[in-house]
Formats: structure tokens, C-alpha cells, sequence
């Protein structure tokens, strides 16, 4: 990955080296003989309060050992280094990590991370998507056009129930240790409607995994990772209702913007976005 990041190493005195994740810069090494990730951050310090309240709460969650630092225009932070395995797409993975969004979105908020942001797209940004996603579908282009009109209003009018949630919850930011899966990026969390970070593991959990299954949850694999997060939260009546509405939601915002911007030249990476422009989204009913 490139840039310059003499800085950060001499900061959290690490050696020179590579970014360890292709999509964002992550460096290893260790601090006071621990050995750490070191990774930027956002709106560090509630960041920092929020993870801190779930590790006291008995969550797995990753907490700072040292930082945040402001080196340039952003915030690093160093976490421990979680020993672990990566997601194997078992059901008894697929179940864990259901349990644990259960249990996220089950703590509730405090009142910390930043409000989750409603988008406000004009006609210019609305074809942009179109054009963007024309060389593999046009399904989507009356959805998109009617986004503005139809499908945020019902969402974000509703005032859903909302929980600091972490808004990329998927199998590449979990470790699974014998005690279960960690989650070990927590930095695009913000407090927003639990429904919407729901929706979003429904599509993209399987985003970005070097290995399989590259493609989206089937049904049986959803029914799994449904059942585990119901055992710790109880949607209300306008949350089931609104349900299909939160994916068309997501799948517009998060999925087309994933399509858009994906890496189709791998081969692994095209056929999980040619799985998700064509899933039927009735497969993930509550």
C-alpha cells in the first residue's frame, strides 16, 4: 500500500514495513513486548470510551493499548494482537458471529460515537451510481432513482431503535479464539439503527475474505446467523416491518458502493459482487 508512514512507525516504534491488509494500512509489532496492530482510527476518543464499556460489559473486543496520536490528518491507535484463526464459514462460525452482533447491538449506547449520517444524494450522484454499476446490471437503476423519495424516508422517519453499532461487521474483522470470535476492527462503529448493522451483516459479511465462501450467506447460512442474534435481541413490530425496507436500504448505500468500487479484477472478489447484484433479498426473512 502506498504512502509514507515513517512517522507512525517512529511514533509506536515500529520497524519499517508493509501494510499486513491490502484495503487500509494495519502494521505489526510490539510495544512493551506485546505485540500490537497499529491502525487509524476515528473520533478516537469516544472510539476508545465505547470499546472500553463492551470489554467491561464481557464483550470480545479489542481495546487500545496505546494512542490515539494524531500523526498527519488522522488518529492511530495500537490493539493487541488477537491469536486466533480466521473465519472457516462453518455454521458453528456463522452461529458465533450472529451471537455476537446479538450481544453488541444488546448493549444499547451511551451516548458517545457520532450519530450515524443520512445521505443526501442529488440527481448528479444518482446516475454516477447508475453509470458505475452499468457493466454488470441495471436491476437497481429505478431503486436508486426512487432512494431519495421512497426508500430513506421509511427508514430514517421511522426513528428506529439505535445502538453504537459497528457498521462493518463482517468475517474479516473477527478472530475466532477458543472462546469464540473477537472483533478486531471496531473503528467504523457509530451509533445508529441496529436494523441497518443488521442489514448490512446480511449482505457484505462475507465481503472481502481472501478465501471461500466467495459469496453471499445463503438461506441457511442467514437462518443460523438470525437465529443467534434473536437470542439476544428483540426487534420491535416496526423493525420486523421495516425489515425488507432496511435491506434494499443497505444493499443500495453499502452493496452498490461495494460493487462499484470492488476489486473485480480478482477472480474471488468478482464472484462474490456477481453474487450480491444478483441476490434475491426475500432469501434473509426475521
Amino acid at each position: 500500500m502506498a504512502g509514507d508512514y515513517t512517522e507512525v512507525f517512529e511514533r509506536f516504534g515500529l520497524p519499517p514495513q508493509e501494510s499486513i491488509y491490502p484495503y487500509a494500512p494495519v502494521f505489526t509489532g510490539r510495544i512493551d513486548g506485546l505485540r500490537v496492530a497499529v491502525k487509524r482510527t476515528h473520533d478516537a476518543e469516544a472510539m476508545g470510551r465505547w470499546v472500553r464499556r463492551l470489554k467491561e460489559l464481557g464483550l470480545p473486543v479489542v481495546t487500545p493499548v496505546a494512542g490515539p496520536y494524531e500523526i498527519g490528518d488522522d488518529r492511530w491507535v495500537a490493539y493487541p494482537w488477537v491469536e486466533g484463526r480466521g473465519y472457516d464459514g462453518s455454521a458453528r462460525d456463522v452461529a458465533a458471529a450472529g451471537e455476537l452482533l446479538g450481544r453488541l447491538h444488546a448493549a444499547g449506547t451511551e451516548e458517545g460515537l457520532k450519530d450515524f449520517e443520512w445521505p443526501d444524494h442529488d440527481a448528479e450522484s444518482v446516475q454516477g451510481d447508475i453509470d458505475g454499476l452499468a457493466p454488470y446490471t441495471s436491476r437497481f437503476d429505478g431503486p436508486l432513482r426512487e432512494f431519495m423519495t421512497t426508500t430513506l424516508p421509511a427508514i430514517r422517519d421511522a426513528r428506529l431503535p439505535v445502538a453504537e453499532v459497528s457498521m462493518d461487521f463482517k468475517a474479516v474483522n473477527l478472530v475466532y479464539t477458543a472462546e469464540g470470535p473477537v472483533l478486531v476492527d471496531p473503528d467504523n462503529g457509530e451509533r445508529a439503527p441496529r436494523l441497518l448493522d443488521l442489514a448490512l451483516a446480511a449482505l457484505l459479511f462475507h465481503n472481502d475474505l481472501d478465501g471461500e465462501p466467495a459469496r453471499v450467506f445463503t438461506a441457511a447460512e442467514w437462518a443460523v446467523f438470525r437465529d443467534a442474534y434473536l437470542r439476544h435481541v428483540e426487534l420491535t413490530g416496526e423493525e420486523r416491518e421495516l425489515w425488507p425496507t432496511a435491506l434494499l436500504y443497505m444493499m443500495l448505500e453499502w452493496g452498490v458502493w461495494t460493487a462499484i468500487n470492488g476489486e473485480w479484477h480478482l477472480d474471488r472478489h468478482a464472484h462474490f459482487l456477481r453474487d450480491l447484484l444478483a441476490v434475491d433479498l426475500e432469501r434473509y426473512p426475521l
